[in-house]
């Protein structure tokens, strides 16, 4: 007896455990803007993109500091050299005293002066690329945020077909039940209750193929957004689109005012305008202030050696020029002037894309507006169908067949709506993207 209350207990935790796994989140389409965000590894990847043109800066710029070498060496001297001696005035004086401990030490310090201002250039240039870095960014984001509300209304458009496909089971039942009712009184056949039990059938398959895409749809928004894979979400109705009035040119020309990756090319433009002045330091010469300080035993400079450590010094301007760089920095330069072209033309193909996006978007936001006036029509049409149907069959003055098809009218219509509404939702957000920013 023990024993089962145990195993009682232990079961009623594990469903208290699981129950509490299904977390339910109700979402606004603003708050799965924001947990994409959050968690989007593509703006992980721009951050680091931005981190990668810090480092270029920053070794750019160690490259203008001056450069320190410290050298030290001991070298020991073979003592198989006869010295040579000279007298002079009664004494004797050795020329070359034979040392035979080596010690240098030296410390030389390099500061570049001029370099054809390539330095300067390439600053300027990694400038401009992080502006255009920063905008790559924002484009970003508004890219996740067209995926998540197209995903966000994909899921809207499976939850509630999959409510008027519950609505439309309970219906189908209580007709079921009627027609059943009307076969023990003799006014239906068997056949009749057959019929209206496979249109019930047909719609629970509907129904298990809907709740299978949701469960699918939802799976991809928790990744989406980084959460639980246990999460259920469930999704908002979108706001009403009622008009499409602005005419296309002037949503082209916007468009090109907005769109931050036309800004981006901009930017990166002048970018390859510096790069290429860069390129061109290779026809100048370099000019680098030297300086060196000597601390040796011997000192070579001081006559006659002697084995003491000696402290020396020289400072000087060295100039450098290959001339030869006049003719080979040729190829380089032309690099810098094709990548610039190729820029050009890559712009001139983002513009030609936008127009065609913009172009899309304000053709399929006006159609899915007609959808939404015409699927309302077809719902007021089809329920007045069905009522009439229905009071003829209760009359039984009408076939079922009929009654079933009136049903399944007034099902396509209603899922046709919830589609249209949501397909507008998402026509008007994907113009507001072409122009530049999802409100």
């Amino acid at each position: 007896m023990n024993t089962q209350k145990i195993v009682i207990i232990l079961l009623t935790i594990l469903c208290l455990q699981t129950i509490q796994a299904q977390e339910t989140l109700k979402l606004s389409l603003s708050e799965a803007f924001q947990l994409a965000t959050q968690n989007s590894k593509q703006l992980q990847l721009d951050s680091l993109k931005m981190q990668s043109l810090d480092i270029k800066k920053k070794q750019t710029q160690n490259a203008m500091l001056p450069a320190v070498n410290i050298n030290s060496s001991y070298t020991r001297l073979s003592n198989n050299i006869e010295p040579f001696q000279i007298p002079f005035s009664g004494q004797t004086f050795t020329l070359n005293p034979q040392i035979l401990n080596q010690y240098n030490n030296r410390v030389s310090l390099q500061q570049p002066i001029f370099q054809g201002l390539k330095n300067w250039n390439t600053l300027k240039a990694i400038k401009q690329q992080k502006l255009a870095t920063n905008l790559d960014t924002e484009k970003d984001q508004q890219d996740i945020k067209l995926t998540v509300l197209q995903n966000y209304f994909n899921l809207y458009k499976l939850q509630q077909t999959k409510s008027v496909l519950d609505s439309n089971i309970a219906q189908t039942q209580v007709r079921v039940n009627d027609i059943a009712k009307f076969k023990n009184a003799g006014l239906a056949l068997n056949n009749d209750v057959m019929r209206a039990e496979l249109q019930k059938t047909n719609l629970q398959v509907s129904k298990a193929d809907i709740e299978s895409a949701i469960n699918i749809a939802n799976f991809n928004m928790c990744i989406l957004l980084g959460l639980n894979f246990d999460t259920k979400i469930e999704v908002l109705n979108p706001e009403v689109v009622n008009d499409a009035n602005e005419t296309l040119q002037s949503l082209v020309s916007s468009s090109y005012a907005g769109r931050a990756e036309l800004k981006a090319q901009e930017y990166r433009s002048k970018a390859a305008d510096y790069q290429i002045k860069a390129s061109k330091s290779a026809y100048m010469p370099t000019i680098s202030a030297l300086g060196n300080g000597y601390y040796n035993n011997p000192n070579q400079r001081i006559f006659p050696q002697e084995a003491k450590f000696k402290a020396t010094w020289d400072v000087g301007v060295s100039f450098n020029w290959n001339i030869m760089q006049l003719y080979t920095a040729r190829a380089v330069v032309n690099d810098a002037k094709n990548q610039k072209a190729q820029l050009t033309q890559a712009t001139q193909q983002i513009k030609d894309g936008i127009s065609m996006e913009v172009n899309a978007a304000y053709e399929t936001l006006k159609v899915a507006l007609l959808k939404i006036e015409l699927a309302q029509k077809a719902i007021d049409q089809a329920t007045e169908n069905k009522r009439i149907l229905d009071n003829r069959f209760g009359a039984q003055v009408a076939l079922l067949t009929d009654v079933l098809e009136a049903d399944q009218l007034l099902l396509q219509a209603q899922t046709n709506l919830l589609n249209a509404q949501a397909d507008a939702a998402i026509a008007n957000y994907k113009l507001q993207r072409s122009l530049g920013t999802i409100k």
